[in-house]
Parts: C-alpha cells; structure tokens; sequence
C-alpha cells in the first residue's frame, strides 16, 4: 500500500509539469484555436536564458526576468509571425508550429551547446515528509505553482474583462471586432502570456532532469496529451489532465508486470517501455467517451 501511495503521489508531481505545458497549450488554442508545438522549444530557450541571467543575479530575479523577455519572445512572434497565416488553412499554423520547433532548438544547440548544464533549485534541505509519504521539496513546489497558475488563469479567462476578451477572439474574431475588443491586441497577449507560463515550465523542468536543447521534447509530448484529455477550453482541466497522466504512468510502470504475471501471459523485460502506452490508451479511451476532454464543453451551434 505504501507503494501505490509513493506512486500516487510521484505521479501528482511530475504530472503538474505536464499540466503547465498543457496550460500553456490550452491558452494559446483559446485565443487563436491552433496548436504551437514550438512551445516547448521556446520554453527550453528562455530557460537557458534563465540559466544565464542567474549567473550573475539571485534565482528569483532571473526566473522573472526570463518570464517577462518570454512574454516578449510570445508576443513578438504573434505579430511578426503567427498572424501572416492566421488566416490561412488550418495546415499553415501546424507548420509554423513546426517551423518554430525546429528554429529554436537549434538556436538553442548554436549558442548553449548540446551538453548538460545544471539549474539550480530554489530550495535547499531534504525531503518532507507527510504522513510517512516522502516528497521532494522542489517536487512540491512546483506542485504549488501549477495548481496556483490554474487557479489563476481559471479566473482570469472566467472572470476578468480581459479574459473574455480573448475568449471572444477566440470563438468569433469578427463578432468581436463588432463589439470594440481590439482582437490584433488579444491575440498577442494570448500568445505572450502562453509562453511565458511555457518558460515557468521550462525552469521547473530543468533542476528535475537536466538542461539540454532536446529538455522538453517528451514533457511537451505528454503536455499536449494533458490538455486533450483535460479539455482544449479548460484551464484546470489542463492540470488535472496532467495529473491524471503521470499517475497513469507512474502505476503502469510499477504494476503493469505484476498484471502480467498474474494472466500468465508472459512476462515483461522493461515494463517502462508501457507506461506511455498506456498513458496514451487511456487518452483515446476519454476522447471516445467524451470527445472534448474531461472538462471541455460542447459547442451549441444555432442555425
């Protein structure tokens, strides 16, 4: 039983990474309906960036000040960038997202370098303990900062003249317009504000592994699956979809040759190998069921 708990627990944690890239994702299909699979890329960028700063300055000055030159990468390329082919077909953003994937994390390999850097965690000491449970004091913080930045953007999108502003960029651009809200300025902010929460991910990512270009590929894998089992429309859906993945693996990784063992169907050389399969079974049982995610709402459409 103590096991399933560590299991558990480990999973909430690593799946709250999942949940900030997922939040990420979530924010910029809000305010533009497209997907950046640049994003973790752009994350890993500012995290180096982070990792420079920090150098020469304390830990809580760098990561903000890497959070605001990311809201500035964001923004800058919404305008010079995302909104040549904002209206163009579907297939032109996914190129650009793949476009954007590919130039910085080479701009990354170019300046950095391909070998492992350390980033430093923002706390120091052992793990606590909590009822017999042990969890690491950076696994808990950035425990505390998804479900905070959850909360926050929840409120945000829901309850702030801003919020709905993006949001009704986002379901109709020209309604919009015909209302006043400056849909070009909404459209940057969506994007500024999504990468810079994509770099708090990147810094949090970093102490955990290590910091290299290639650091987000499997984290934005598996952000990307958060968000389509939590819901493309929900920010704590995104969270929660994250934490649903890491537990998902965690147990798979653990049970999985006990299972097998007990079918008498064989045996199992690495049952890590499944844990993503089976992460991503469970995806695709969801969307079966529930084609717009956990938390996701359906489209009323009125002729």
């Amino acid at each position: 039983m103590d096991t399933f708990i560590e299991q558990v627990v480990s999973g909430v944690m690593t799946g709250s990474v999942y949940g900030i890239v997922a939040l990420a994702l979530v924010m910029i299909f809000q305010s533009t309906r497209m997907f950046n699979f640049g994003q973790g890329e752009i994350a890993t960028f500012t995290t180096f960036i982070a990792w420079s700063l920090m150098l020469h300055m304390p830990y809580a000055l760098g990561f903000v000040l890497a959070v605001v030159i990311a809201f500035g990468i964001g923004a800058v390329l919404e305008r010079g960038v995302i909104r040549l082919v904002e209206d163009k077909p579907a297939m032109s953003g996914v190129m650009v997202g793949l476009g954007l994937f590919i130039a910085f994390n080479s701009i990354s390999a170019s300046i950095y370098g391909p070998e492992p850097h350390h980033f430093e965690q923002p706390f120091t000491g052992g793990p606590i303990d909590i009822g017999g449970v042990t969890i690491g004091r950076h696994s808990a913080y950035l425990f505390g900062v998804a479900m905070l930045l959850s909360a926050l953007f929840y409120a945000f999108f829901r309850y702030t003249s801003v919020g709905l502003a993006l949001r009704a960029t986002a379901a109709d651009r020209t309604g919009a317009e015909l209302m006043g809200v400056p849909t070009g300025y909404m459209l940057m902010l969506g994007w500024g504000l999504a990468t810079a929460v994509g770099a708090v991910a990147g810094m949090l990512v970093a102490p955990m592994i290590v910091l290299t270009p290639n650091m987000m590929f499997f984290v934005l894998l598996f952000g990307f699956a958060a968000a389509v089992l939590g819901g493309l429309d929900s920010a704590p859906g995104a969270v929660v979809g994250g934490v649903i993945v890491g537990v998902t693996q965690n147990l798979v990784g653990v049970y999985v040759d006990d299972l097998v063992s007990a079918l008498h169907v064989g045996s199992i050389r690495d049952p890590n190998q499944y844990r993503d399969i089976v992460a991503m079974g469970l995806i695709i049982v969801v969307l079966a069921l529930r084609p717009r995610g956990l938390f996701g709402r359906a489209i009323v459409e009125r002729v």
